[in-house]
This record gives structure tokens, C-alpha cells and sequence, in this order.
């Protein structure tokens, strides 16, 4: 869709004073982690319309710098639920939150539980023929036990954003699950397979759970639990929960019944909310080359306020990309391109893209006349690198583009490498590409490996370590943080961003 061109002319420089200001107050505990369906999250709205509005760029949503999103709010009556698993060998009563986390699929106040499992493997149906997990079982009033992930023989991994990644990821499960008609399903959580270690899926699940409005899957359930756990119910039913799971890599993997039923109910407190899509537009210089737009987009929310107490702070994830926006936009307001530009803050990120989804759904500009998305998601605050990763559309034409936007930052492309996590398709830019406009999140902070400058495997180390303080309370600003790195993805951001809204032809 990219035909290249030469590289747009230096504009002011990213200011890191402002950057580092952002984030710094994005992340402060006064806004009580940007919660979704929370105070903090409307204090964030208001920050970033009012930063906007401060730049002087114009409302892109009529004369409001807000899109509405509907939502449904859910939240698990941890008291009033409990579900068992019964069998010939006795009844297991697993504990919500150490073994296992459950929740409506719909927006319902109560869901009762009474359903057979059934172990479906990876629980995949390619959409190509390739593969069948189900082999035609008939699903329907069954609770489905999924692996997370996407293992199987054959082939190696694909490389990053292949669409058979997304079937390694858990929202993919839950929605084929849905399609089939199933009573629920529950994910297997493995730290290898989920990318991330068990307190991260606990903590998505004890608070509040967010879905679009309309949304969900009436009376089932849906959740996680944990290998042990895993083991423990396959025992019951004579099976070895590891051969199993070894087994399901394979294509010729049929499912396998368990003679266990799952029995109880879920209480759950629902409500109606509206959050908000914050962006504003800077209109482009040329008289035709305005009526097409580049977006740069990043996340506002991150887990609020939990029912302990606790504060998730959400620094790196993602006051980073917001106060790089913010940047973006400060930058580019002295020096408009010949496209117009928006600058996009999706909610409710964290819940599944929900905002993002919601905007392409709905969107504020026509979707193709929309000529590139570039989200800034969790970014690096380690220290500069010689590269730079990049997670999202591989159009050849784009990606000339992106050689040249690296080159003018002093950086080269990292090389891809395989996805087993999903990675491409955790963040805001995956919405725009379903929707076909190309789309990337450049610098991913989880995408890792990055060839650092100075001490690499003390730097490599840090940023490692980074999973140790994702989606928890710890993952708090420090103004200590090195933000060269940070900056040198802001400026690829930057020169990408001139080179999409300067060239002669872009889609």
C-alpha cells in the first residue's frame, strides 16, 4: 500500500523533559492506575483531551475529542460462587483465585454450572482446513479444557504475526468456544504457554472484567486454572494430564472425554458504563492529501484500583506509549505533514482491545482512507539499542517504509522471530489490521532481545525483568528510568509517521 519516497524533512526534536512529565503523571498513584469504569480512568481521559486540546489540535469527533464506548462491567461475587468437580473417585472443590479463576460469559447476575468436561486440546480449528482439534464433536452443554497456546508437529513455529498465532491466544479459545455452543471453558495456564506467570491471570480475574455492551456468551462460563489443578481433574477421570497434553500437539489429536462434571453457580454484580476513545486531529497541508490520515494510537487504561487497595500503576504498560503520543503530537504540531494526523487513546485496552475494536466498529475517519496505524504500546526504558522490533502488518511496501524510518533513528529492523505467545496480536494496532489498514506496534518492551548498547546482558537482564512487574501493582514509574531507548522508538515513530503522511500515493 506503500509506494516510499524520500524521507520528510526534520521537524523539532521530541521534547524528553515533557515525555518524562507525561509519564510520570500518567503513572502517579493520584490517578489510581487508569482504571477502567474508574475515577482514575476519568481524571486520565481528562488529562489527555486537556493536553490535547493545549496543542491546539482541533476534536476529532465533532467538536468532542471523545468517542463513546459502551461497556458491560462484571465482577465475580467470590462469596456467592463456587463450582466442584464430581466424579466416581469423590467430589474436588478447588480454591477460586489459587486454583482457578471463573467468571460469567455474559453480562448475567447469575450463571449455574452444571455441564461434563471435555479435553479439547489446543481447542483449534483452522479457518484453511489444516486443523480440526474438535473432529466434528458436538460441544454443546459441554465445559471445554483448552491448552493455551499453539504447539503441534509439523512445520516450526511461524514467524511473529502469522495468522496462525492468533490461535494460540486465549481470547481466540474463549471465542470458538462460544461459536460451538459450549457450556464454558477453561484455559490451562502455563507460564510458557500464557507468557506470563500465574498472579497475572489472577489479577485480570478478581477485579472487575469488561466486555462491550451486547457482547459475551449467555449462560456459560469461561476461566482459567492451573496445571496442578489440571492434573489433579484428569487423575480423577484415569488420565495422565501430561501425556494428554503432549499428545494434543499433534494434528491427529481427537478430544477426550473426562468422566468428571463440573457443578455449581456463579454471582456476579453487573452494570452499564460508558468510557471514552480520546483523539484529536491535526489536519494535513495538502488540499487532497488531507482527506487521508495517519493514526498513532496508545492504550489510556491499566488495572485501576484492585479491591485490595492496591494501585496498579501501569508505567510501563502503558504510560510509556501515551506519554509517547503526547510527545508525537507535540512534535508534530509545530510541523504539519500534507495527511492529516490523529492522535488516538483507545480504553479498555486490558479487557480484550475493546476501545480499538470499538473505534473500527464506528470509525471517526473512513477506515479507507486511513493510510497507517502506528500504536506505541509498553515501551523501552532500559537504554538505547541498535534496533528496533516491529509487531503488526508485513506489507512489503510498508516495511520499506519502516527500513527507512530506522535508518533516519540510527536503528536496523530486529529480525523475526517466532510468536508463540501472540504477541502481534495482544495490542490496539490488531483491531485496524482485521479491519485492513496496516498497522504496527513498533518496540513492544514483551517482544524482548533487543541488541542494547553498553552492558547488553546487564540491559537484557532489566528488561526481563520487566515480567516480573507486568499487570501487578510494581510496575511503577522510576526517575531513574534511562529513557533513551524510548526515545529513539519515538523518533522511528516519528519518521514513519512523515514518511506514510508525505509520500504521493499510500494506499
Amino acid at each position: 500500500m506503500f509506494l516510499g519516497g524520500a524521507l520528510f524533512a526534520q521537524g523539532p526534536a521530541v521534547d524528553e523533559n515533557a515525555l518524562r512529565a507525561h509519564l510520570a503523571f500518567l503513572a502517579d498513584d493520584v490517578l489510581e492506575g487508569r482504571g477502567t469504569g474508574q475515577r482514575g480512568g476519568e481524571l486520565a481521559v481528562r488529562y489527555l483531551e486537556t493536553q490535547l486540546q493545549v496543542m491546539g489540535l482541533q476534536p476529532a469527533n465533532g467538536a468532542s475529542y471523545r468517542q463513546t464506548v459502551r461497556l458491560a462491567g462484571i465482577r465475580l461475587d467470590a462469596a456467592g460462587s463456587a463450582v466442584r468437580f464430581e466424579s466416581a473417585s469423590g467430589v474436588l472443590s478447588p480454591e477460586l483465585g489459587t486454583d482457578l479463576v471463573l467468571g460469567a460469559a455474559a453480562a448475567e447476575s447469575a450463571v449455574a454450572v452444571d455441564a461434563p468436561l471435555v479435553f479439547v486440546g489446543h481447542g483449534i480449528t483452522a479457518q484453511d482446513g489444516s486443523r480440526d482439534d474438535y473432529k466434528g464433536l458436538d460441544v454443546r452443554g459441554k465445559v471445554l479444557v483448552m491448552l493455551v497456546g499453539d504447539r503441534h508437529e509439523g512445520p516450526p513455529m511461524p514467524l511473529c504475526c502469522e495468522p496462525e498465532n492468533l490461535y494460540g491466544r486465549w481470547t481466540y479459545k474463549f471465542e470458538e468456544a462460544r461459536r460451538r455452543g459450549a457450556a464454558g471453558a477453561l484455559l490451562v495456564h502455563t507460564t510458557a504457554s500464557a507468557g506470563y506467570g500465574w498472579p497475572v491471570v489472577r489479577n485480570g480475574w478478581v477485579q472487575e472484567r469488561f466486555q462491550r455492551e451486547g457482547a459475551g456468551h449467555p449462560g456459560a462460563v469461561q476461566g482459567w486454572i492451573t496445571e496442578g489443578l489440571a492434573a489433579r481433574l484428569f487423575a480423577r477421570s484415569g488420565l495422565d494430564f501430561k501425556a494428554l497434553a503432549m499428545g494434543a500437539d499433534s494434528l491427529a489429536f481427537r478430544p477426550v472425554p473426562l468422566s468428571i462434571r463440573a457443578k455449581g453457580q456463579l454471582a456476579s454484580t453487573v452494570r452499564r458504563l460508558e468510557q471514552w476513545n480520546v483523539a484529536g486531529l491535526l489536519p494535513g497541508t495538502d488540499a487532497d492529501l488531507r482527506k487521508e490520515l495517519v493514526i498513532y494510537s496508545a492504550h489510556w487504561d491499566h488495572f485501576g484500583k484492585g479491591a485490595d487497595g492496591a494501585i496498579y500503576a501501569g508505567a510501563v504498560d502503558n504510560g510509556t506509549g501515551c506519554a509517547a503520543v503526547l510527545a508525537l503530537a507535540q512534535a508534530l504540531a509545530h510541523r504539519p505533514l500534507k495527511r492529516s494526523v490523529m492522535f488516538f487513546f483507545p480504553c479498555a485496552e486490558e479487557q480484550g482491545l475493546l476501545g480499538a475494536s470499538a473505534y473500527v466498529a464506528a470509525p471517526l475517519w473512513p477506515l479507507d482512507r486511513t493510510v497507517l496505524n502506528v500504536n506505541l504500546e509498553s515501551l523501552n526504558v532500559v537504554g538505547p539499542t541498535r534496533d528496533i522490533g516491529l509487531l503488526g502488518s508485513k506489507e512489503p511496501r510498508l516495511r520499506a517504509l519502516c527500513e527507512q524510518a530506522a535508518a533516519a533513528a540510527g536503528l536496523v529492523i530486529t529480525p523475526a522471530k517466532a510468536d508463540p505467545a501472540g504477541l502481534c496480536f495482544r495490542s490496539d494496532h490488531f483491531p485496524f489490521m482485521k479491519a485492513g489498514v496496516p498497522a504496527l506496534s513498533p518496540g513492544f518492551s514483551l517482544d524482548g532481545g533487543w541488541d542494547y548498547l553498553g552492558d547488553k546482558a546487564a540491559a537484557q537482564a532489566k528488561a526481563a525483568d520487566f515480567l516480573n512487574h507486568y499487570h501487578r501493582p510494581t510496575d511503577r514509574y522510576d526517575p531513574a528510568w534511562n529513557l533513551a531507548g524510548l526515545l529513539q522508538q519515538v523518533r522511528f515513530a516519528l519518521e514513519l509517521g512523515r514518511l506514510a503522511g508525505t509520500v504521493p500515493n499510500a494506499r
